[in-house]
């Protein structure tokens, strides 16, 4: 069922529409600075971890895993083998239990949740905003309330009760590889994250109340019929008890009470798998089994660590599997160059935005002359366009005229053409109005 508002939108008039585009040029040449030091940072960032990654390629060692050379203290090591552990992680609340070098529960409620769809349009001359609200039954990370819900029939949809159960992450306290020894902090850099296999024979502990099992998952029904209310204890006015006994039965009426609010919590006679309601609770868990894996990191004793590189940052990889170690460093190289790329653009987009938001009151000028407003705005986003590229490219060219010069001058003769081509473009157009 879906549930559509609706509401008058006030279209702002000719004046308020400049106001509001003068307002906006100090945000937007805020915003057209701001990529000025974005895009000389990322050139920065690019050099550096370039260099850090050659002179990391350039001296790792292979070693093998089976035994610690104390030759290779201190110097960057490339380690391949198993990660291994004899430890057994057990989960008690859920009888769960595994050799593994990792064990994740994850908790989940089923929860009606409310979606929302804006549209707008004109309808003589008034603009309608309609807000369609729908709903659906979703498996959610947390409770979600339901108490403000557009539609008043799905404001009672979700009970107001908390998380019976917890996320939870364990690890091995014992893992190694081969002859090292490897810490949480590399075990939370592995993948490898499976489905736990259940026995054949796996029961749920009586010890959850209404708990289920059924094909790897296991589910706690939510009863939402209330608790019955605690029979008052009786007055020694009414029937000569002690005023003492009166009390003690009343404290053992109430301890009752809240045991059975607390069991009814959770405890359903439905099938949660085949038919879930709103505050039924599923759990899943996940393992890293014993797999093969590659380090890259410091030799120190029997232990790895960080590496630090010439300038003082760190290298350090952890990777599924046995890669070779200049496999390591090409994709690291590879994704320098992707993030290189991404920062620039998002500078670039920065720039141009903040210059066409200065740009705005021009447009909103000339707003009220049909034939002149779409003539202008594509006329003020060329010009942002180019005063932009060129911006973004003498940036470049400083930022790499200070790492790298050969680089750089050209980036800046090439920027340079750019602001001469958006002159003459505006000297033009100025032309073409008089």
């Amino acid at each position: 069922m879906a549930v559509t508002e609706e509401r008058v939108v006030e279209n702002p008039s000719w004046t308020q529409r400049l106001g509001s585009s003068f307002k906006g040029v100090l945000a937007g040449l805020a915003l057209f600075i701001a990529g000025f030091p974005i895009l000389f940072y990322n050139e920065g960032r690019a050099v550096d971890t370039a260099k850090r990654l050659k002179e990391g390629a350039g001296a790792v060692v292979d070693v093998s895993a089976e035994k610690v050379d104390a030759e290779n203290e201190g110097k960057l090591v490339h380690v391949t083998g198993k990660a291994d552990t004899k430890d057994v992680l057990s989960d008690e609340a859920f009888g769960v239990s595994a050799t593994a070098l990792r064990l994740m529960r994850t908790v989940e409620v089923y929860q009606t949740v409310e979606h929302s769809e804006t549209k707008r349009e004109k309808r003589g001359d008034k603009t309608i905003e309609k807000t369609t609200y729908t709903y659906s039954n979703e498996w959610c990370d947390k409770p979600v309330d339901s108490s403000q819900y557009h539609d008043a029939s799905k404001r009672s949809a979700n009970p107001p009760a908390a998380m019976p159960f917890s996320n939870e992450d364990r690890f091995a306290a014992n893992v190694t590889l081969g002859a090292f020894t490897l810490s949480e902090t590399h075990v939370k850099r592995m993948g490898e994250k499976k489905p736990f296999a259940f026995p054949v024979d796996f029961k749920p502990p009586a010890s959850v109340p209404g708990v289920q099992y059924q094909n790897g998952i296991i589910y706690v029904p939510y009863n939402a019929a209330p608790a019955a209310a605690p029979t008052p204890a009786p007055t020694s006015a009414s029937s000569g008890v002690s005023p003492l006994l009166a009390a003690a039965q009343a404290a053992t009426n109430v301890a009752t009470a809240v045991a059975n609010a607390a069991a009814s919590a959770i405890v359903g006679g439905h099938s949660v798998a085949a038919a879930p309601v709103p505050g039924d609770v599923r759990v899943t868990f996940k393992v890293v089994l014993p797999h093969d894996v590659t380090v890259v990191e410091r030799q120190d004793g029997n232990t790895l660590s960080p590496w630090s590189a010439s300038d003082g940052e760190t290298l350090s990889f952890v990777r599924d599997g046995r890669v070779p170690a200049a496999k390591i460093f090409a994709d690291a190289q590879s994704m320098n160059s992707k993030l290189t790329w991404i920062l620039r653009l998002v500078g670039l987009l920065v720039m141009y935005f903040g210059l066409k938001a200065v740009l705005g009151p021009i447009d909103t000028l000339v707003d009220v002359i049909p034939i002149l407003n779409g003539i202008v705005a594509a006329g003020t986003s060329l010009v942002a366009g180019l005063v932009s590229g060129a911006c973004a490219l003498i940036t470049i060219g400083i930022a790499w005229i200070y790492y790298r010069p050969l680089i750089g001058i050209p980036l800046v003769v090439g920027g340079v053409a750019l602001l001469v081509m958006a002159y003459l473009k505006k000297r033009k157009a100025a032309a073409a109005v008089a």
